[in-house]
């Protein structure tokens, strides 16, 4: 198995040693300073083979709080007494406090529930330092990504649309298009729509005059017969689900869409008596 296969397993790998980071249980894991060298009298990073894989935590989590996520330790702490400590926004910097870290253990902790719309992914970074507030580390970067749940119902743009279609028009032919919007990941299912048809009024003459496509939201009609003479307008309701649609665990709502059948010049003129009096 390869570095790369290493970190798509969410592996850290230092060298020949690989520590685990299991973000699903929440399991504390530890995440080490790389190793250091001295050029010209000044500590550098050891880059290779070095991979710091993010920390993934799901929003909305019930808790307890504080919830621990990993460690931070240095190898230098077997001779060192140091201080553990993180900054950026989510720390130090607002939404300050969000994440906190025990100065001794270098235990990183998340202090309450997240919410991926507001913040997707914080950017941390790590130190270590001696108790005289000396760094004996380079800091190391930590990400952390919020992962999508499935809290956001689909809300259409308007609750009312308007559209038309002429009268006499055959299967196939558009009428409009209906768009709802997610707050989830639009990547994920949590954030893929699915559009349908719940109800036609009326439903003459027939109860399917129209169809619309379940990704796209565009309203074309279906079936022939449409008259404006018998009916001038069509409602529909029409519902958007996520979860790609899932009726078991998908979130809905619904709009109206109103289709009015406007008229083309298919009726001659008639008299009203086929016979005219003239004093």
């Amino acid at each position: 198995m390869n570095d790369v296969q290493l970190i798509q397993r969410n592996l850290t790998v230092v060298s020949r040693r690989i520590f685990f980071t299991h973000w699903a249980s929440f399991e504390v894991r530890e995440i080490t300073f790389p190793p250091q060298r001295k050029h010209n009298g000044f500590l550098q990073r050891q880059k290779r083979d070095w991979v710091i894989p993010p920390i993934n935590v799901p929003e909305n989590s019930r808790g307890s709080f504080p919830q621990e996520l990993v460690r931070i330790r240095s190898d230098r702490d077997k001779s060192l007494s140091l201080r553990y400590s993180v900054t950026g926004p989510g720390a130090d910097q607002p939404p300050i406090g969000v994440f906190i870290i025990s100065p001794i253990s270098g235990q990183l902790s998340v202090t309450k529930p997240l919410d991926r719309e507001q913040i997707a992914v914080f950017h941390l970074r790590a130190h270590a330092v001696d108790v005289n507030g000396n760094q004996v580390e380079n800091p190391i970067d930590i990400v952390i990504n919020v992962i999508d749940m499935n809290d956001n119902r689909p809300e259409f743009l308007h609750q009312i649309w308007n559209g038309s279609i002429s009268e006499g028009s055959k299967p196939g032919s558009y009428v409009m298009t209906l768009t709802a919007i997610d707050g989830d990941d639009a990547k994920q299912p949590n954030g893929m729509l699915r559009y349908k048809i719940l109800s036609q009024t009326p439903d003459t003459p027939s109860s399917n005059m129209f169809t619309i496509n379940n990704e796209t939201g565009d309203i074309i009609t279906l079936a022939a017969g449409l008259d404006r003479e018998k009916v001038q307008r069509y409602t529909l309701i029409i519902q958007a689900t996520d979860m790609e649609g899932n009726p078991t665990y998908g979130l809905s709502n619904t709009a109206t869409a109103v289709i009015s059948v406007t008229d083309v010049n298919d009726n001659p003129p008639e008299f009203t008596s086929m016979t005219v009096s003239i004093d």
